[in-house]
């Protein structure tokens, strides 16, 4: 058998060691890592993959040629994409009023569609101009993930109040969505802005500030708004 091993969340661990008494465990974990990828180097028959949202804070020394030297990006899920993960945890094996598929296509001109309701942060670039990105630009599998597990909760206390099993509905799935990016924290609860632009592919270099799209009031109110 060919063994892997997985590390999630690799900076976290193996970030870039700096000269301060915080960084004493850095200090120590990547020196020991290091001499651990040059010990099984001779072994072959072992991949060794980390995974990151921030690879630009592992340190350089277990990045080099010879340790973990190949870098493979995932980008988030464009529609076909997204498709795909929908599927895989929405499927007719589940009491659905309609067929997967059909939920599935629902669910993805939802999030894809460019309307006003769907703006979800606005990015005001150095040279002036400035992006306006939507819910699918910010999708991924984990948000798919929990925007099914949504849709099943409301369908299961539709059951409770019914006293009798009610499927999952295209509403149930369109509400879920709404919920899903006006309750969640699509981005991490943190002050330092630079993490997660990195996360949306801008060179914070390149940003003078980044707003969220917060819903209007009165009948266009959808309950879609961001915290960042």
């Amino acid at each position: 058998f060919l063994p892997f091993l997985f590390i999630d969340e690799a900076e976290s661990i193996l970030g870039v060691r700096r000269a301060s008494r915080y960084s004493n465990i850095l200090s120590t974990l990547v020196p020991m890592f290091c001499s651990e990828m040059d010990g099984i180097e001779s072994l072959h028959d072992v991949v060794i993959i980390l995974a990151s949202n921030r690879a630009d804070l592992i340190d350089p020394a277990i990045l080099r040629p010879g340790r973990i030297d190949r870098k493979i990006k995932v980008n988030r899920p464009d529609k076909d994409g997204a498709k795909e993960i929908f599927g895989i945890y929405l499927n007719d094996q589940l009491p659905l009023d309609v067929p997967a598929s059909q939920l599935v296509e629902a669910a993805i001109r939802q999030l894809f569609n460019h309307r006003e309701e769907n703006r979800f942060l606005e990015v005001h670039l150095r040279s002036g101009r400035k992006d306006v990105l939507y819910r699918g630009d910010l999708l991924s599998g984990a948000i798919i993930e929990s925007i099914v597990a949504r849709a099943k909760e409301i369908a299961i206390k539709h059951s409770i109040t019914a006293h009798k099993e009610q499927a999952i509905t295209e509403a149930n799935l369109l509400h879920a969505v709404d919920l899903e990016f006006s309750q969640n924290d699509i981005f991490p609860p943190t002050d330092i802005v630079e993490d997660w632009l990195m996360l949306i592919d801008y060179n914070p270099e390149n940003v003078v500030k980044v707003s969220p799209v917060r819903p209007q009031t009165g009948a266009r109110a959808k309950g879609v708004s961001a915290v960042v």
